[in-house]
């Protein structure tokens, strides 16, 4: 998948950067840049991209993405709305891995941040759900001095390389993109589906969004996403149901509406091939 290449600002000539969102909602673009990216979410709720995986992120997740591996955490709609007062907010670190390569991992004691690092290329996430001791950690290090904070870097480095409960998220690992014209037609693309993934989107809508053939479309959406464009569609839409059916009182068939399916037992079809059960099942899975 290829994304807008994104520049980390760089203030002096330290190893590593940190940075504190505060805003109405996350940066919104698909995008990517060479520093590995460790982040806390601390408040916000929406979907989140990682190469090739769709899912939704929520408070207390602690995502580890790899040098140039395309990601965006796009904050729920309601996040945009102008009387909203709901906050997305964060705390990253951003550091380069040839930093930690040529120093730490040179070490007996460090070598098992190897096989993290190499799995942070496919994005790395750990649910923790409630404030913990590593959650604390990220909370802690803006407060911390340069020598502390890499220390307190390390440290959570190390809680995640131990934590058998994290999950590696994209099937697919990265290289910097090699065509940067593709990456805003790309970026045009997911837009225009998250934005309206509740109503009909046909092939020639999004094949005018990306100002291509149908043709040309399907092969330049496979080559870079390696999906269909109906596969990532069903897999917004249904990742956006998940939400509905968790935290809606709605039934089953008005979600689905919501969600921009018309027939029902489509739904059904893709909900159940996606997530690997049944609509039903998957609510009393959630009320037990």
């Amino acid at each position: 998948m290829k994304a807008l290449l994104f520049r980390v600002p760089t203030v002096d000539d330290r190893s590593f950067r940190i940075d504190q969102d505060n805003a109405p909602y996350f940066y919104g673009q698909l995008h990517f840049h060479p520093e590995i990216q460790l982040t806390l979410i601390q408040q916000g709720e929406g979907t989140l991209i990682v190469g090739d995986k769709i899912d939704r992120f929520n408070p207390y997740d602690v995502l580890l993405l790899g040098a140039n591996l395309p990601h965006v955490l796009r904050s729920d709609t309601d996040y945009y709305q102008p009387e909203s007062t709901r906050r997305a907010t964060s705390v990253s670190v951003l550091f380069k891995p040839e930093h930690l390569e040529k120093t730490m991992l040179n070490l007996p004691e460090t070598r098992h941040l190897t096989t993290l690092l190499q799995e942070a290329q496919h994005g790395v996430r750990l649910r923790c759900g409630t404030e913990n001791a590593l959650t604390q950690l990220l909370e802690d290090i803006p407060e911390k001095r340069p020598f502390e904070q890499l220390l307190g870097l390390l440290q959570v480095l190390d809680n995640l390389a131990a934590n058998p409960e994290r999950e590696v998220l994209s099937a697919t690992a990265y290289a910097q993109p090699q065509r940067p014209d593709d990456q805003r037609r790309l970026e045009q693309v997911f837009s225009y589906i998250l934005q309206r993934y509740a109503s009909p989107i046909s092939l020639d809508d999004v094949a005018n969004v990306a100002n291509l053939t149908p043709g040309a479309f399907c092969r330049f959406f496979r080559q870079h996403t390696r999906k269909t464009f109906s596969q990532l569609l069903n897999e917004v839409r249904i990742e956006h149901a998940c939400r509905y059916l968790r935290e809606s009182q709605e039934n089953i068939s008005q979600i689905a509406l919501n969600c921009g399916y018309t027939n029902l037992s489509n739904f059904n079809r893709q909900f159940k091939e996606i997530v690997g059960m049944p609509p039903g099942e998957y609510i009393r899975s959630y009320r037990l």
